[in-house]
């Protein structure tokens, strides 16, 4: 052998030895979250055969930002008055929008730009929700190995990969907040619990704690529901106190991830400073105060008086708190934030009823959408609060408000599934994994017999009961594929009903492109809110109202229009000066309501007739329609019997949707 041939192999045994060794374990670990991320990419894009669209009407919006941000720049943003909705007074995007969704959407196109790639501006959005969606999932793994090792974390991120609740807001074309909402929410979870690890150094956690800090800043300026971690971060401290884990490093932790958050919530415009005087940021400051005190005093008294001392603070704390709310120091929490506190206090008002993801959910949506993952988050539960650690605590809690607030609002069934599938993944191992070492045959050790194996059990027993588990889990599986699978809504025109050649209508996709090239540019279109960003986004003309909800007496006005006679809804137009109106209808029958399909306007007239402050009574009965509805406006224009005044100008493939024209000199 030469020289040349030895120093050849000396240098391949070099850069062999430098091969990371992993061992078997570590390999299957990695390809089983590698399935996992494939499995949770595959129920996000199944919709992708019936096409590629944003989904829902929100997407739509943050679409249009996110375009005004990549034409224009990131600090147009803060300045651009959008004249294209809500007219006539248009809409001031930075006081009344978050800004993180459509920036962070913005920097990927850029940065893919960047490096070589020719993306659209439409294909990210399109499959950021897919992204952020898999990002969530390996986060998810990595919460659940802190919480309870390795098995757990692939287990709770496989139950979030297929989590219909999670799916149904991070899949392809659903570019809308939540997509980066959830992601911070369990950033901040997983960094501030390990900002709390009493094994790591003091470096270490200040870092992870500036860490939550910033991931709270980033949800402050993604999502409203930054009110929900505030509130579940606050709750933990208590907690902690009370079931004394509470240790010095977590007041540490605590003020640097309330304050790196608030700050950069003083710098979103929607929210400002006064924002900070909202109850529960207040709160946060109190229970700051209230640490400190108990720092200072916690070794000098005794342990009885201590507890008084700090049960006399907590009083005062909580009286001064409703004192200062009283005088207009600090701003309570209203509308549907405290609807979600209290569901007791019943409706808000019409137009809040009238969006259905702001309904109670009832008990049985909850297994729906959860399964048997939610019997397994009870028994994580129950687990976590009698071998209490401060990571356990903080996933009760995560879980037990998570339960609570799905039930007061269907939306936030969405937040439940980070705490549900957590606690599933750590449920189903602790139940499990002791049966799987009967299944083996293996000596149960004393840390088994803890955990509650104290009966004798047979291998073929152990076997069956880790297969019922198993398959328990498939109706939640089939449950979430079918979900990942039916069209978006755009799609299907709204109504999800397969025709003859096994298409869905078009309806609403025509109407949009006949407008967007046919309607002139300073056109104004009225139809319900609910379509409003499609017309705005999609054809590019200006409305009346959209998702936004912003100005409620102008939705009023619009329910109005609908339900009134002619010639007071032309009255109405005139003074917004629009030139025309659109009307949804699915096989409206005036003779026979009952056969009519429940997808378009003859579906939820009624909410514009509560919205308008009418009784529905007045419009119809136990005999159908009365004749107060068959003299409305809407219902002129679903049987396309227009009286002077509104001219049809473009009819739909089907007549599911149907434009006219207003002629105010006509009548």
């Amino acid at each position: 052998m030469t020289k040349t041939e030895n120093r050849f192999g000396g240098v391949l045994g070099t850069l062999g030895s430098l091969r990371p060794k992993l061992e078997t374990r570590t390999v299957l670990e990695i390809s089983i979250l590698g399935l996992v991320v494939v499995l949770a990419i595959i129920f996000r894009v199944l919709r992708v055969r019936w096409g590629a669209y944003l989904d829902g009407y929100d997407p739509l919006f943050q679409y249009r930002v996110t375009e005004y941000v990549v034409k224009n720049g990131y600090a147009a943003w803060f300045t651009w008055h959008d004249t294209l909705s809500w007219w006539p007074m248009g809409r001031d995007i930075a006081q009344s929008s978050f800004p993180a969704m459509p920036f962070t959407a913005a920097f990927f196109y850029q940065a893919l730009r960047a490096v070589g790639f020719e993306v659209t501006l439409m294909n990210v959005c399109l499959y950021f929700p897919v992204f952020m969606g898999v990002a969530t999932c390996l986060a998810m793994y990595f919460l659940g190995k802190d919480l309870g090792g390795r098995s757990v974390g692939l287990l709770a991120a496989f139950f979030m990969a297929v989590s219909e609740s999670f799916i149904s807001r991070t899949f392809m074309g659903f570019f809308d907040l939540e997509n980066v909402g959830i992601f911070s929410i369990l950033m901040i979870s997983l960094f501030f619990v390990r900002s709390i690890d009493k094994e790591k150094g003091f470096k270490e956690r200040a870092a992870y704690a500036v860490g939550s800090g910033l991931f709270l800043g980033y949800l402050f300026a993604a999502w409203g529901a930054a009110r929900y971690m505030v509130g579940l971060v606050l709750l933990f401290m208590l907690a902690s106190v009370v079931t004394r884990q509470y240790e010095r490093n977590y007041l540490v932790s605590y003020v640097l991830t309330m304050g790196i958050g608030f700050i950069v919530a003083a710098f979103v415009p929607k929210l400002g400073v006064k924002y900070l005087t909202s109850i529960e940021n207040v709160m946060v400051l109190f229970v700051v105060l209230a640490l400190v005190v108990y720092e200072g005093v916690k070794d000098k008294i005794e342990t009885s008086r201590l507890l008084t001392l700090m049960g006399a603070l907590v009083v005062v704390l909580i009286v001064g708190l409703f004192a200062l709310q009283a005088v207009g120091v600090i701003k309570p929490l209203t509308g549907k934030f405290w609807r979600v506190i209290d569901p007791r206090r019943g409706t808000v008002n019409a137009l809040y009823e009238s969006v259905g993801e702001h309904r109670r959910a009832a008990w049985t949506s909850f297994f729906g959408n959860f399964g048997l993952t939610l019997i397994f988050g009870v028994f994580a539960t129950y687990v976590c609060l009698t071998e209490i650690t401060e990571r356990r605590l903080y996933a009760a809690l995560f879980f037990l408000t998570g339960v609570y607030f799905a039930g007061a609002m269907t939306r936030l069934g969405l937040i439940l599934s980070i705490p549900a599938s957590l606690m599933a993944g750590f449920g189903l191992e602790r139940l499990v994994t002791p049966f799987i070492n009967l299944s083996r045959r293996r000596q149960v050790n004393r840390r088994s017999r803890r955990r509650g194996v104290v009966y004798p059990v047979s291998r073929e027993l152990s076997v069956v009961f880790i297969l019922f588990v198993l398959v328990g889990t498939l109706p939640t599986l089939w449950g979430s594929m079918e979900a990942s699978a039916r069209p978006v809504d755009i799609a299907t025109s709204h109504v999800p009903v397969l025709l003859g050649d096994g298409t869905y209508p078009q309806d609403w996709l025509q109407t949009l492109s006949w407008m967007r090239e046919n309607l002139p540019e300073d056109a104004i279109v009225v139809s319900w809110w609910d379509q409003g960003y499609w017309i705005e986004t999609m054809a590019n003309r200006t409305t009346l109202a959209d998702g936004a909800t912003m100005k409620r007496k102008q939705i009023n006005n619009i329910a109005n229009i609908m339900m009134s006679n002619q010639t007071t809804s032309l009255s109405i137009l005139e003074d917004y000066g629009a030139t025309h109106i659109v009307v949804f209808q699915t096989n409206y029958n005036p003779q026979d309501p009952r056969n009519e399909w429940p997808f378009g306007y003859n579906a939820i007239w009624g909410r514009m007739v509560e919205i308008a402050g009418l009784e529905v009574s007045d419009f119809i009965d136990q005999d159908g329609y009365k004749q107060r509805f068959l003299d409305s406006t809407l219902a002129h224009l679903m049987a396309v019997q227009p009286g002077p005044g509104f001219n049809l100008v473009y009819n739909s493939q089907y007549s599911f949707v149907l434009l006219y024209e207003i002629e105010y000199g006509a009548v």
